[in-house]
C-alpha cells in the first residue's frame, strides 16, 4: 500500500461511529464514505496550471504569420470586410500614395487620387461609415493600388 491516509481515515471513522452508538453495518458504511472521500481529496491538485508557453518569433513585415493572421480578419459575420482589413488596406494604401507626393487625409489629394486609382477605389479607400464595403470592392481597392506600384508617376523627381 503506498498511501495508507484513506485507510486510516476509514477506520477512524468506523471506529468513532462504533462508539457514537451506531450499528455496526453503518460504522462500516461510515468508513468506506470516509475512505472514499480521502481518496478524492488527496487526487486534487490545488496548484495553478501553468500556462503554455508560447514561443513568440520575430516577425518580419510581410512574413506569412502575417498575411495569415489578415486571412483570417479579413471577412466579418455579414460577408463584408472587417475593420481590420479596412485599417490595412488604408494603411496600405498612405504608403503606395505617398510614394505618388499624395496623402488620402488630405482633402485637395483626394482628385488626384481618385484619377490615379479609379472611383470606385477610391470611395472604397475612404469609406468612413457602415456598412463595410464588400470583399470584391476590397479586391479592386487592393488591385488599383497594385497597378500604380511603388514608383513614382513618371516626371515626378
Amino acid at each position: 500500500m503506498k498511501d495508507w491516509r484513506p485507510w486510516v481515515a476509514g477506520v477512524l471513522a468506523a471506529a468513532l461511529g462504533w462508539m457514537a452508538g451506531l450499528a455496526a453495518v453503518t460504522s462500516a458504511f461510515v468508513g468506506v464514505a470516509a475512505v472514499a472521500g480521502v481518496l478524492v481529496l488527496t487526487r486534487f491538485d490545488v496548484r495553478p496550471d501553468p500556462g503554455f508557453d508560447r514561443k513568440r518569433h520575430d516577425r518580419r513585415h510581410g512574413a506569412r504569420g502575417e498575411v495569415q493572421e489578415l486571412a483570417w480578419a479579413m471577412v466579418a459575420r455579414d460577408g463584408r470586410a472587417s475593420e481590420r482589413m479596412l485599417r490595412r488596406v488604408r494603411e496600405l494604401s498612405r504608403s503606395r500614395l505617398a510614394r505618388h507626393g499624395l496623402d488620402i487625409d488630405e482633402p485637395a489629394d483626394a482628385p488626384a487620387i481618385e484619377e490615379l486609382v479609379g472611383t470606385r477605389a477610391f470611395r472604397t479607400l475612404t469609406r468612413s461609415g457602415s456598412p463595410h464595403p464588400k470583399m470584391s470592392e476590397i479586391t479592386q481597392a487592393v488591385d488599383a493600388l497594385d497597378r500604380i506600384g511603388t514608383t513614382r508617376k513618371s516626371g515626378d523627381t
